[in-house]
């Protein structure tokens, strides 16, 4: 099958999640570069416009940044719940003055990825107040995620690629969904300024009336869209519900991809297609051939959502920019 972008519409897109893939390993300026020309090659290729980029700890986003100050919006580094131990801050309004003076856009990926609760440090901790409140007075915004797909906490219900990673938390003392849940509730209640996108929709797309209510006790509160296929598989099973939800809370809805767990330019642009497909078509597809291993391929087939223009304008690119800016931070 080959993935036609031109038939999407002509308007402004920012992928509001994009892992730098090629460094998590070792950074050295030859990556660095390889990395910028295979982001460059998927934008020319997707026809979207910019990119929110991010890595572990080390200055890669802000020189890619440099290298295409246009296109790239560079996330700053702050620990996930289970890495706090190597990672010590004693004045958080300081650190997160310096992250927008270095040139970094906001703050993330960051969040609690499912650690052993003996290296889980909660996102309503101590260890996290001081970032918190610092990011609220200076509205600086955070890409958070929180859990993983509900199915990982029991052996019957995780698929097998997700054992083969480890992704299943039923064989040791983990948090609960529930309980990772409860922490961000905490600190959107008492950061009701703070300017946050939560990743993958929150993993609580099988339950339209709880991420609903979620939307409503937390006004601050958006959602990303990154691929976790799993997203799209079950908003299709409630599919004009579905409609009439994004419709309605269309100023609160990011568009991403996830690019970086896909590795290759067609998993890329596979992770691209599918999502703008969804969001623009009311077409019954499957996903794609050109899909990495990750993005399952389910039998029922996923029902697109044709949105009307003045949803996707706002998914596709307003909602980002309203949180982040117009345009990228300069850096020095």
């Amino acid at each position: 099958m080959a993935l036609d972008f031109t038939k999407f519409r002509d308007t402004p897109v920012t992928d509001c999640h994009v892992h730098l893939w090629m460094l998590r390993n070792q950074v050295t300026p030859e990556l660095i570069e390889q990395q910028g020309l295979a982001l460059t090659e998927t934008i020319i290729h997707s026809g979207i416009d910019s990119m929110y980029i991010f890595s572990r700890g080390d200055q890669s986003p802000l020189t890619l940044k440099k290298q295409a100050p246009d296109i790239f919006y560079a996330g700053g580094y702050v620990p996930w719940s289970g890495d706090t131990d190597s990672f010590k801050i004693t004045n958080w309004n300081q650190y997160i003055s310096g992250l927008k003076d270095a040139g970094y856009d906001g703050v993330g990926e960051m969040g609690s990825k499912t650690v052993p609760r003996s290296r889980h440090t909660p996102l309503d901790s101590t260890y996290y107040k001081g970032f918190w409140e610092a990011c609220e007075k200076q509205g600086f915004p955070v890409l958070c995620h929180i859990g993983d797909v509900e199915d990982f906490w029991s052996e019957e219900t995780t698929p097998q690629w997700a054992k083969d990673r480890g992704w299943g938390y039923y064989k040791g003392d983990y948090p609960s969904l529930n309980e990772l849940y409860m922490e961000i509730e905490k600190v959107l209640g008492e950061h009701p300024d703070l300017k946050i996108t939560l990743c993958h929709f929150l993993f609580m797309s099988p339950d339209i009336e709880r991420i609903t209510q979620f939307l409503k006790d937390y006004p601050n509160a958006n959602l990303d869209l990154s691929l976790g296929i799993e997203l799209m598989y079950n908003i299709s099973q409630q599919r004009e519900q579905y409609r009439d939800f994004f419709k309605k809370h269309d100023k609160r809805i990011l568009y991403g991809t996830d690019i970086g767990m896909s590795k290759t330019l067609p998993q890329h642009l596979a992770r691209i297609w599918l999502i703008r497909n969804f969001l623009e078509t009311s077409e019954t597809f499957h996903t794609v051939p050109e899909a990495d291993e990750l993005l399952t391929r389910y039998t029922k087939p996923y029902h697109g959502l044709d949105l009307p223009a003045s949803s996707l304008r706002r998914i596709y690119s307003g909602n980002f920019k309203r949180l982040w800016g117009e345009t990228p931070r300069t850096p020095p």
